[in-house]
């Protein structure tokens, strides 16, 4: 049977892949946040320049939690475990603010909470919740 690491490293390569596919963590979720924020909370060059940072390392949120699960298998775990963490949460950061838009827009469905990339979050969660130090 397959160790714990080996898992969650096979979860994190098939998390970040469902991440990158659905587009949780990529730039079209960060420009419906940055444009949804500039025309209902504020628009200044901070927040340009914030989002521009955010954009840039949201883009990054599935090959983040694939590099992840990588250092899990080379144990890495603390590392690896920091990675995902930085991938996915950045990728929950999004969802949830997507999710926020899409009620807020009366737009909201069941789909919402099923997506490819809601679920490539939760595995991504899994797989970091599974790597633990031998």
């Amino acid at each position: 049977m397959a160790s714990r690491n080996t898992q969650a490293r096979s979860i994190a390569f098939v998390a970040g892949i469902l991440l990158i596919i659905g587009g949780i963590s990529g730039l079209a979720t960060w420009e419906t946040i940055k444009d949804f924020v500039t025309a209902h909370i504020a628009d200044n060059s901070i927040i340009q320049v914030v989002f521009s940072i955010l954009i840039f390392i949201a883009s990054l949120g599935g090959i983040a939690v694939i590099i992840g699960g990588a250092l899990i298998g080379k144990k890495k775990i603390g590392l690896g475990k920091f990675i995902i963490a930085l991938g996915a949460g950045l990728g929950l950061i999004g969802l949830i603010f997507s999710l926020i838009v899409s009620f807020t827009e009366d737009s909201l469905t069941l789909g919402s909470f099923f997506s490819i990339g809601a679920i490539g979050l939760i595995l991504s969660i899994v797989a970091r919740m599974l790597a633990k130090k031998e």
